[in-house]
Parts: structure tokens; C-alpha cells; sequence
């Protein structure tokens, strides 16, 4: 394995549960019943798990309360060990779970420092190198000196924050952290993920908010009771995820387009709207086979089941390996509309296409300006390019080369 590097291998992981009380469970009971002792439960947090996480990589971790995302991040953390399956790390790992866990409260700061950084594979020395960073992220003053009892709440996370990512890990496993503090803290620790994010470090977030997941990862994984629901382009999972959280409050809507999953992965919304058809044309005529460099229309047949003034018409073109090589939106083009209603057609034009030589696949989607998809339909048209030269990559633009000493 690579540094950096995390890998789960049909992981399942299972609490053994102390049942409810019986009825009759008071102290007497408890002496003289033959049925005194509570069952235990079996409850499975997690269920066939297969992830990889390559060196680098952001992932975001989503779902609702009880779906498994904290009891993932342990498993990676080594903090819990699965019932079944196998997971590997490589590198040293920081997990930003309980910040300030371990601080005894009876000492300093700077002594938990030390101890802490310790903890987390540092030597005294190294840990004493970069105190001077540690306390000017903390930010607690002259605190540092006095015992961890008398911290407010804020200050006792900075500080665990400040020591944990001054360890420089390979792995970093964030558990919803960024919800604690006031908004310059978080503002701080925003600036020193990216600066690590930058430097390679792998991260592991979970987190309820999706902005800043959609934002700050490279990749969603959706789980729910435990299995994983959707995993690729976190704009894609966030707003499957939010097509699912709204399906769940519409349920009893009969009068509205159909709450639906179409294909596992690969279609979801809330039926407000739907996408009927897509086409790629060129030349007045749809094709499926198009020349490097060409003009094409991207056209979108759709129907309104409920009238709709929230809405964002979306492409995204993905390379044949899931690549995504340009994603763009009505929102980010400035387009403000007034009322979706009834039938309709909306298209997309390209005076100049210059994808190199391969297979494409198109996503298309309809959703609110907060990501709440109507229709989001993943590899909706697919289209073949072809060019007389077999270029490297996914762009081939109109070029020229100036100063050549050509053959006479």
C-alpha cells in the first residue's frame, strides 16, 4: 500500500446490545426471577462495505443520524476493529473525532500538548518544535499555563484541534469537528485543511453539511443502515442524497410526480419534474457518433408534474473512465427563471466541441439552487468522438505551431 492510502474489504461491523429492561426487573425481581437477565441485541452498524481511498483523496462521508458514518470513520481510525472484513491503512493517522479526549484536567496545557502530540506519534522533541504553531492556531493566550479544568468549551477545542493537525498525518478522519467553535475558528480550520489538502493529505470527512461537502471533497459516499447507497462525484451523491431526504417527506403527496429511485446509482428526484428525453445533435439530426471540433446541441425534453420557481437545467461530461471533463449549470451562467410548468424543451449549445477521440457519457439534471433534485440522471446520453489523430487526454482544441524548422 501507498502512504495515504485506505482500503475496506467487505467490512461489517456489529454491537452486541443490552436489551430493555423486562417488566418485573426491579431489585426482587432481579433476586428471585427465573427471567431476570436482560437479552443482549445484535445491531449492524455497518454491512459489505468495499471502499478504497487513494492517496490524497477528500472523501466526504453522508447520511442521516444512525446511518454508520462515525462507527466508518472509527473502523478507519483503528479505534474500532470490524466483526468481519478486513481494513488497511498506511501512514499515520489523525482522527479530529473527540477533539481534547485525552486532556487530563488537572494539568496544563502545554503538559497535555506534550503528552498528546506524544500520543499521537511525536517525540517530546518534535512536539516541543512545533508548540509555537500549536499555540498560535489555539489561540488561548496565557491559558496554556493553567490547568485544562478551567477552559471554556471553545478553548478546549482549538486546542485539541491545534495539536491534532500539527502531528502532519498522512490520514486525517474528520467527525463533524467543523460544527464546534465560532465562525473565525472554523474559518481557521477551513484554511489549514485546504493548506493540507494541498500538501496530499489524505482526508476522511463526516459531516451534515453539504455545501461544505460538496465545496471542500473530491468524492461522496451515501450510506444509510449501514450499506453504502451511492459512492462517485460528491455533487452527485449530495444531491441523490437530498432527492432521497425530500422522496421521504413527499411520500404521501399522491397528487405529485413519482418519488423514485429508476436505476440504483444511476437516476433519482423527488418526480416534481422529469427529464423525458436527452439528445446530442449536430447537422439538425441526433447522432451518437460525432467528428472532434464539430457545433452540437445538447437538447432536454422534460415535464412538469408541479409547477416549480426554483429551478437549475445541469450537463455534466464525464470521460469514459467517470472522469468528469466539464460540468456546467443555468444557475452558474447566470440564467434567473421565473415559473417550470407544463412541457418543455431546453438546449444547450456548443459553437465548438474539442474533445479528443473516445466515449463520453452526459449527466443531465434538474434540481434546486440548493441541490434538491427533480430529476437527476446520471449517464442520460452517451456520445463517440472521433478525430483522424489519436490524441492523449480528453481536450483537443483548434492549434497551430509557430517557429518549426520544417523539412524543405
Amino acid at each position: 500500500m501507498k502512504p495515504g492510502e485506505v482500503l475496506f474489504e467487505e467490512v461489517s461491523k456489529v454491537f452486541r446490545l443490552r436489551g430493555r429492561k423486562g417488566r418485573h426487573e426491579t431489585l426482587k425481581g432481579a433476586l428471585f426471577s427465573k427471567d431476570a437477565r436482560r437479552k443482549a441485541v445484535d445491531f449492524q452498524a455497518l454491512a459489505d462495505i468495499d471502499v478504497a481511498v487513494e492517496p490524497g483523496e477528500v472523501v466526504a462521508v453522508l447520511g442521516p443520524n444512525g446511518s454508520g458514518k462515525s462507527t466508518l470513520l472509527k473502523l478507519a481510525g483503528g479505534i474500532f476493529r470490524p466483526t468481519s472484513g478486513r481494513v488497511q491503512t498506511q501512514g499515520r493517522i489523525t482522527a479530529l473525532i473527540e477533539l481534547g479526549a485525552g486532556f487530563h484536567p488537572e494539568i496544563t496545557g502545554w503538559e497535555n500538548v506534550i503528552i498528546n502530540g506524544m500520543l499521537l506519534g511525536l517525540s517530546r522533541r518534535e512536539v516541543e518544535q512545533r508548540m509555537d504553531d500549536i499555540l498560535e492556531f489555539a489561540g488561548i493566550g496565557d491559558f496554556i499555563d493553567r490547568p485544562v479544568k478551567t477552559y471554556s468549551s471553545g478553548m478546549y477545542v482549538r486546542l485539541g484541534f491545534a495539536v491534532a493537525v500539527a502531528v502532519d498525518p498522512d490520514i486525517l478522519l474528520i467527525d463533524e469537528v467543523l460544527a464546534v467553535g465560532d465562525e473565525a475558528f472554523v474559518a481557521r480550520c477551513l484554511d489549514r485543511l485546504a493548506r493540507m489538502r494541498r500538501r496530499g493529505v489524505t482526508m476522511i470527512l463526516v459531516t451534515h453539511d453539504l455545501e461544505m461537502a460538496g465545496a471542500f471533497a473530491d468524492r461522496g459516499i451515501y450510506l444509510d443502515h449501514g450499506r453504502i447507497v451511492a459512492d462517485g462525484p460528491t455533487d452527485q451523491v449530495v444531491a441523490r442524497y437530498r432527492g432521497d431526504v425530500a422522496g421521504e417527506r413527499a411520500e404521501a403527496e399522491q397528487s405529485r410526480g413519482s418519488v423514485r429511485v429508476l436505476e440504483e446509482g444511476r437516476r433519482w428526484g423527488n418526480g416534481d419534474v422529469e427529464i423525458l428525453d436527452v439528445e446530442i445533435r449536430a447537422d439538425g439530426r441526433s447522432v451518437r457518433l460525432f467528428p472532434s471540433g464539430g457545433a452540437a446541441e445538447v437538447r432536454v425534453i422534460y415535464r412538469v408534474y408541479r409547477p416549480v420557481d426554483d429551478f437549475v437545467f445541469g450537463l455534466a461530461w464525464h470521460g469514459a473512465d467517470g472522469t468528469l471533463v466539464s460540468g456546467h449549470n443555468t444557475d452558474l451562467d447566470g440564467l434567473k427563471g421565473e415559473l417550470l410548468e407544463g412541457d418543455g424543451q431546453v438546449s444547450c449549445l456548443y459553437s465548438n466541441v474539442p474533445l479528443a477521440a473516445g466515449s463520453y457519457t452526459l449527466d443531465v439534471a434538474v434540481h434546486a439552487k440548493d441541490g434538491l433534485a427533480y430529476d437527476y440522471w446520471c449517464q442520460a446520453a452517451k456520445l463517440q468522438v472521433t478525430a483522424p489523430v489519436q490524441w492523449p487526454g480528453v481536450w483537443a482544441p483548434s492549434h497551430r505551431w509557430q517557429g518549426f524548422p520544417e523539412r524543405k
